[in-house]
């Protein structure tokens, strides 16, 4: 099983951000972030359920409760960085969705 520390450094890249940007939302420094996603510190309750807020997902997937929602997660967030680099329109986007649910 993937440990949390891991899931989080995978979400943060997966959003585009720094150390310095999740410590900054965490108001620490970026030394001491970069302990807990190494996993030298353990996050507590109150920084993970902030970590799903930043994330815009749910503590269970940081928990990798349900490892299910974690790749729907990350590959949702890549879809979306897609979508809008390649400006898909909204019919493209509907048959792009169909295609997925098919898999």
């Amino acid at each position: 099983m993937k440990e949390v520390y891991e899931t989080i450094r995978n979400l943060r890249e997966d959003n585009d951000l720094l150390q310095k940007d999740v410590a900054d939302f965490l108001k620490m420094s970026r030394t001491t972030y970069n302990h807990y996603e190494l996993g030298h510190s353990s996050f507590t309750a109150d920084m993970i359920i902030e970590l799903a807020h930043l994330f815009k997902t749910t503590p269970n997937v940081l928990l990798n409760f349900n490892s299910k929602n974690e790749i729907t997660n990350s590959n949702l967030i890549k879809l979306c960085k897609f979508v809008e680099a390649e400006n898909i329109d909204v019919d493209s986007l509907i048959q792009l969705i169909h295609i997925v649910k098919k898999l």
